[in-house]
């Protein structure tokens, strides 16, 4: 008859603590993945009361969802980098204002009118939808809102729908 005789080197005590460690890490993994990441929020509206819709992904006028009627464009201005200044082929969008919280004002010529503007941050991409009539002008526009701090997500790009004035009605 074999006897087997079982050998520690640990105390009891020592066993429990490493096992309520070992407890510990374990429901703060499980806890980490379950939560899964937090998603982000469109934000406030703007300064017209545009409320945005925010869209997954880095989209562009070509590339939004379904669920989004599509824009007619008659010209697309991309703004990258984000700077205050004229832009697209006949200075048709001016940035009058970068707020130091990451938002911004834009003015449009008097031969167009922006039906939509995509602001691009973080993961994904606010939506402001100005149709049918269409603005010349409008402020205080931000990327979704970082759910990690509460701020908006700072400014990668902004694209302008704009439509020749008078086109859009």
């Amino acid at each position: 008859m074999r006897v087997t005789t079982r050998t520690t080197t640990r105390s009891t005590r020592a066993r429990w603590t490493a096992r309520g460690i070992g407890l510990g890490l374990t429901t703060a993994l499980a806890v980490t993945v379950g939560a899964g990441p937090a998603s982000a929020v469109p934000g406030p509206p703007s300064t017209s009361g545009e409320q945005p819709v925010e869209v997954l992904g880095n989209q562009n006028f070509d590339s939004l969802p379904a669920s989004i009627t599509p824009f007619d464009c008659d010209r697309i201005v991309q703004v990258e980098p984000v700077s205050a200044g004229s832009f697209g082929e006949d200075d048709e969008v001016t940035i009058l204002d970068l707020g130091t919280d990451n938002t911004f004002d834009f003015d449009i010529s008097d031969d167009f009118a922006a039906i939509g503007v995509l602001v691009k941050g973080g993961p994904n991409t606010n939506v402001y939808d100005y149709r049918p009539t269409g603005i010349q002008a409008d402020g205080e526009l931000h990327a979704p809102v970082n759910p990690m701090n509460m701020t908006f997500y700072g400014l990668s790009h902004l694209d302008f729908c704009l439509v020749e004035d008078g086109s859009n009605t």
